[in-house]
C-alpha cells in the first residue's frame, strides 16, 4: 500500500461541474504583483521574491534594449535554443545534446512528468506548489516526502519506515523555503531508489557554498536537474529556465516537450549568461557575510524564530503569545503593518507541511533595505 499523504483533492460540487477533473492540490495564498502602471509609482521594497540582491547586470539590459530597438520581437524565438544551448555546454563542459530550453521552472518540472508513465511521484515539503501541479497535471499520483524532523528531506529509507513511498520524485537545491541544501548522499539514494528524479536548482548560484547536482547526470540517467536565469540574474519577468540531464534522457523529454514557450531573450542574453561570471561572484561574496546578518537581526527581534538559512531567504515564524505585548499578534497582522510601511514579505500559510499561519519566508536584499525592513520589523513588533 502506498503511503504519504495523499495531495490529490476530492471532487467538489461534481453534480454542477460533471466535466471538470478533482484538482491536484490546495493552492496557497499567493502574493500577487500589482499592475505595471501601479509599480511605477510605488516605493515597496520587496522581500518576497528570492531573485538576485544585487539586482540584472547591466549588460544584460543592454542587450535587451539592443534587440527590441532592432526589431527582433518582429520574430519568432528560436524553439530550439540553439545559441543558449551551445553557452549553457561550455558552461558546464557537456554536449548540447545535454539541454533543453523552456520558460518557468514548473514548465521544466512539467516536461519531464509528462514524459513518464503514470505512476506515484514524491514531492518534498514545504515546496512551491507547482512540483504538485506538474506531476499532478501529468497523470502521475503525488504524496508529499516531509521530514519528522525539522525540514532536511529524509532519504528514501527513512521515508518508507513513516509510510512514504513513491516511485520518482521531485526535490530541490536549496529547498524553498526551508531554505536548506540537498547533500549529494541522499540525492544518490533517490536515485538508486527511483525510476526518476528531478531535482529544482534555480536558487543553487545564491547560496552558502551550494554544491549543483549537475556532474552527476552522465552517470545517472534517470537524474533531471532544473536550472534558471531568472533568480541569479534577477530576471523574474522574462521566465527562461533549462533541463539538464543526460542526452538520452533530454531525447526521450523533447518527444513530448511543446518548445512554443521559449522566449526570446534566452537568444539574446546567451552569450552573456557565460561571460557575466563577475556578477555572480560580487553576489557570492556578498551573500557570504549578509545571510548569516540577515538570520542573525531576525532573530534578535521579539517574536521571531528563525531556522537555518543556507540561500538567500530565510523562514522564520511570528507568534506574538499572551506573554508578550507586542505590537501585532499574527503574522498576518504584521503582514499588513509590513505593506502599510512599504514592504512585502511572503506569508506562508497554505504551503503543504505548513498548516498553521505563524510562517513566512524574507528574502535577502542589499545591507540598505535589510537595514530598513528590521528597523520596521523592531518598530511594528516592539515599538522600539
Amino acid at each position: 500500500m502506498r503511503g504519504g499523504r495523499d495531495m490529490t483533492m476530492t471532487q467538489r460540487d461534481t453534480d454542477a461541474l460533471p466535466s471538470v477533473r478533482a484538482c491536484v492540490t490546495a493552492l496557497p495564498e499567493q502574493l500577487l504583483s500589482p499592475p505595471y502602471e501601479m509599480r511605477s509609482e510605488m516605493n515597496w521594497i520587496d522581500f518576497s521574491g528570492t531573485a538576485n540582491p544585487l539586482g540584472t547586470p547591466p549588460s544584460f539590459i543592454r542587450a535587451m534594449e539592443t534587440a527590441l530597438a532592432a526589431g527582433e520581437l518582429n520574430y519568432p524565438p528560436d524553439r530550439e535554443a540553439h545559441a543558449l544551448r551551445s553557452v549553457l555546454a561550455r558552461k558546464f563542459g557537456l554536449s548540447v545534446e545535454s539541454f533543453l530550453v523552456g520558460s518557468t521552472v514548473g514548465d521544466m518540472v512539467r516536461a519531464v512528468a509528462q514524459t513518464y508513465q503514470p505512476c506515484t511521484v514524491g514531492v518534498a515539503v514545504p515546496g512551491p506548489v507547482e512540483y504538485a501541479l506538474a506531476a499532478g497535471n501529468a497523470g502521475h499520483r503525488v504524496v508529499e516526502i516531509a521530514s519528522p524532523a525539522g525540514f532536511t528531506v529524509p532519504d528514501p529509507a527513512a521515508a518508507e519506515r513513516h509510510g512514504i513511498v513513491f516511485d520518482a520524485a521531485v526535490l530541490a537545491n536549496p529547498g524553498y523555503p526551508t531554505s536548506r541544501l540537498l547533500p549529494k548522499p541522499t540525492l544518490l539514494a533517490y536515485l538508486d531508489a527511483c525510476t526518476w528524479v528531478v531535482v529544482d536548482e534555480r536558487s543553487i548560484e545564491l547560496t552558502l557554498g551550494g554544491e549543483s547536482m549537475v556532474s552527476l547526470v552522465n552517470e545517472h540517467r534517470n537524474l533531471v536537474v532544473v536550472r534558471s536565469l531568472c533568480e541569479p540574474f534577477a530576471m523574474p519577468g522574462i521566465p527562461i529556465s533549462y533541463c539538464i540531464a543526460h542526452p538520452d534522457t533530454i531525447a526521450q523529454i523533447t518527444r513530448f516537450y511543446d518548445s512554443s514557450c521559449v522566449p526570446m531573450f534566452a537568444e539574446v542574453i546567451g552569450e552573456l549568461a557565460l561571460s557575466e561570471t563577475e556578477h555572480l561572484e560580487r553576489t557570492r561574496d556578498f551573500l557570504d557575510s549578509e545571510i548569516p546578518w540577515l538570520q542573525c537581526m531576525l532573530n534578535l527581534i521579539p517574536g521571531i524564530d528563525i531556522f537555518p538559512a543556507e540561500a538567500n531567504y530565510v523562514m522564520c515564524t511570528f507568534d506574538g503569545g499572551p506573554d508578550l505585548a507586542l505590537g501585532v499578534a499574527n503574522t498576518d497582522e504584521l503582514a499588513q503593518r509590513l505593506q502599510l510601511a512599504g514592504f512585502l514579505i511572503r506569508k506562508l500559510e497554505g504551503t503543504p507541511a505548513l498548516e498553521d499561519s505563524r510562517y513566512f519566508c524574507v528574502a535577502v536584499r542589499t545591507r540598505e533595505d535589510n537595514e530598513k525592513l528590521v528597523a520596521a520589523l523592531r518598530e511594528i513588533i516592539a515599538g522600539c
